[in-house]
């Protein structure tokens, strides 16, 4: 498809709204503003920054191809993340009570607060290895959908992207992540308001499949299911959302609004995923959405359509970039730097590392191109995470128990993969494993703590 003068001006408005959003955002930006926009989100974009980051990229884009590859099962994914951001909020509560106070910035504080450094550097390197396969997530997508809509070859893409990313991200930082995910709200806004439009205007026509359940597979709905609760605990960038509202209040309803809108936004996305499921089959399952789109939307809309969630998708990337940025300098440098590291000496640091991991994402995302192993992989291993951050919240747990909980989960993800057998039913199983070491190790390390108390 050749992108028209029209539609590539839409693209270029975007890029230049962006860069302008990063741009102003310096304006009277003080190092808190920077770092975590100075704690002050209000419930608009609260709700819109949460949402945004879900739906711009690896809702549309990888969730899609979820359902072109498994169905009408992986709908349960929005309703397991609408249940999550519900089941979040107590513990939304109690996380932003000690982020005021002891000034957390990332998910991994949380760690170093709970246990000890070292489970907190492993959780930090963990992570580091989920958003960064994010990341590629997120390239990935946005480069072949700009690729697909454009004719530009995927490599040009790829590069335009990472371009307007940094260059707004470097400017703003967590202010300008704020600023810019109200405005892909916005554009999401338009973009499903137009889907919606044609689906009652009646200009396609539904095959029987895309409505007959008799096909959903029960195991794999109970997996997206869970992968939707419990996605949410391991998410630093909504760790970060709660850090930075303004209060109690603007957390609670925002969960809430945002459960709403995640469910009705998935439901859209579904669709378009069967359209393509059943009606294109042999495609790369990252097209999935934007030959849906084809199918659903008139022609003359299809180009508007896929220059909106090129938007929409790229929109999400400075987030995980953000989260990558501000983990390193806070979780490894500032946690090891024999000197006090104060927030200007953060700020310039995450400006530099913002830097690098656009790069680096730019670099990698030439040589890994598909989507659902790249997530399967990260979602198994950030899940070692979640027995150890939710048992936090009610039980006093020894460091050795998580540090082995988040070894045993790592290594079990890492047979999956090279043995290959890299499946989503075994991969979110790396929660068990952790879950299962967590409790072994807890009562190992209380015994010998009542051993040595005896003797």
């Amino acid at each position: 498809m050749k992108l028209s003068f029209w539609n590539l001006m839409m693209l270029v408005a975007y890029a230049l709204v962006c860069i302008i959003i990063g741009l102003v955002s310096t304006r009277g930006n003080r190092d808190d503003d920077y770092l975590i926009a100075g704690r002050k989100i209000g419930l608009f974009g609260f709700v819109s920054t949460v949402v945004a980051s879900y739906i711009g990229g690896a809702a549309i884009v990888a969730y899609s191809a979820y359902v072109y590859k498994f169905g009408i099962s992986a709908i349960a994914v929005f309703v397991g993340t609408a249940a999550g951001f519900l089941f979040f909020i107590p513990y939304a509560l109690k996380l932003r009570k000690f982020s005021t106070k002891k000034q957390f910035l990332t998910l991994s504080d949380w760690f170093y607060f709970k246990y000890d450094k070292k489970t907190g550097v492993a959780s930090a390197l963990i992570l580091f290895v989920v958003y960064f396969g994010m990341l590629l997530n997120q390239f990935i997508a946005g480069s072949s959908i700009l690729s697909n809509i454009s004719g530009w070859s995927y490599e040009t893409a790829l590069m335009a992207s990472a371009a307007v990313i940094t260059i707004y991200l470097f400017a703003g930082g967590f202010k300008s992540v704020v600023k810019t995910d109200v405005f892909q709200y916005v554009i999401m806004f338009v973009l499903f308001i137009l889907l919606a439009y044609v689906l009652v205007k009646g200009n396609h026509h539904f095959s029987r499949e895309m409505t007959d359940f008799s096909d959903m597979s029960v195991s794999m709905t109970i997996v997206f299911i869970f992968f939707g609760i419990l996605i949410i605990f391991q998410s630093a960038e909504y760790w970060q959302r709660v850090y930075a509202a303004k209060s109690n209040k603007v957390v609670k309803k925002g969960f809430i609004a945002s459960a709403i809108l995640v469910l009705i936004t998935g439901f859209a996305i579904t669709v378009v995923g069967l359209s393509a499921h059943y009606q294109v089959p042999g495609i790369a399952p990252r097209n999935a959405f934007a030959e849906g789109l084809k199918i659903l939307v008139p022609e003359k809309f299809i180009g508007a359509g896929l220059v909106l969630l090129f938007a929409a998708i790229m929109s999400s990337a400075d987030t995980i970039i953000f989260v990558l940025a501000s983990s390193v300098a806070k979780d490894y440098i500032a946690h090891f730097s024999k000197k006090e590291v104060t927030q200007h000496n953060l700020k310039m640091q995450t400006k530099i590392f913002i830097v690098l991991f656009s790069f680096l994402g730019f670099f990698l995302a030439f040589y890994f191109r598909s989507i659902i192993n790249v997530i399967l992989f990260i979602t198994g291993v950030g899940f070692t995470i979640i027995p150890a951050a939710i048992a936090s919240f009610h039980f006093k747990i020894s460091n050795m128990a998580a540090l082995a909980s988040f070894i045993s989960g790592v290594t079990y993800v890492s047979i999956l993969l090279v043995s290959g057998n890299l499946m989503p039913e075994l991969s979110i199983a790396s929660i068990l494993v952790a879950t299962l070491f967590l409790i072994v190790f807890q009562l190992f390390t209380r015994k010998k703590v009542v051993a040595v108390r005896d003797n």
